[in-house]
């Protein structure tokens, strides 16, 4: 059976770093990995600048490579997109865009109501407005599950991802770590990990923080930024 993976979560949380970064780890563990980039809100953000970059690590990358939209205006999507979950038996990763209705944007994906094995995770950036704190965490994983409440349309795990880009520290990082561990512990949504850039190795040696795996980055989408 294979998993589909779904990264979601608010503005600039770095749902796509992760994606990009689970595709590449999946590859070197020798698996076939097909990402989708399924930002249909911000063109500015989407892997369509660096896709000759994703594609030589072996990954089949699905993206709009003719169309953008306009901010919340939002874009066209291609029939390899929509169809993407029927046309492939590869493991599958999919980056959904911020938008105003949550992970409503999957229902355009063809057979996705057959789908055995989705996990669906939340990146959370404590350093964004919308995801500040416990509350607002709180309040955006209910936004986020859109109007189309389908009983797999829930979240299956949350990513700490707190950082400020360049300016990143480490108490960033263990901060938003401890705000996510209230979200957690309220909701019962496991920490499935926190991502942190790659430079933070020698800090976290175990490669982990109070037994939660750390996902070390490598950050691939300032270049997509146009």
């Amino acid at each position: 059976m294979r998993t589909v993976e779904i990264y979601t979560g608010a503005y600039a949380s770095g749902k796509s770093e992760n994606a990009i970064n689970r595709a590449i780890a999946y590859k070197k563990q020798n698996k076939n990995i097909t990402l989708v980039d399924l930002d249909t809100v911000e063109p500015a953000y989407c892997m369509r600048p660096i896709e000759k970059k994703i594609k030589s690590y072996g990954i089949n990358l699905i993206l709009q490579s003719d169309y953008f939209g306009l901010g919340e205006a939002g874009s066209y999507v291609t029939n390899e997109q929509i169809n993407c979950l029927k046309t492939t038996n590869e493991d599958i990763i999919i980056d959904v865009g911020y938008g105003v209705t949550g992970l409503d944007t999957l229902d355009i994906l063809t057979d996705i109501d057959y789908e055995k094995n989705i996990k669906i995770y939340l990146v959370v950036n404590t350093s964004k407005f919308e995801t500040k704190d416990k509350e607002s965490i709180m309040e955006y994983i209910q936004f986020n599950s859109g109007e189309n409440k389908k009983p797999w349309k829930k979240i299956s795990g949350l990513i700490s991802n707190t950082h400020f880009g360049n300016e990143t520290k480490i108490e960033d990082i263990i901060k938003g770590y401890k705000i996510i561990s209230e979200v957690s512990i309220s909701t019962g949504i496991p920490i499935i990990a926190i991502s942190a850039d790659k430079k933070f190795d020698n800090y976290f040696k175990t490669k982990s923080y109070e037994n939660t795996p750390i996902w070390f980055l490598e950050r691939h989408m300032p270049e997509a930024l146009w």
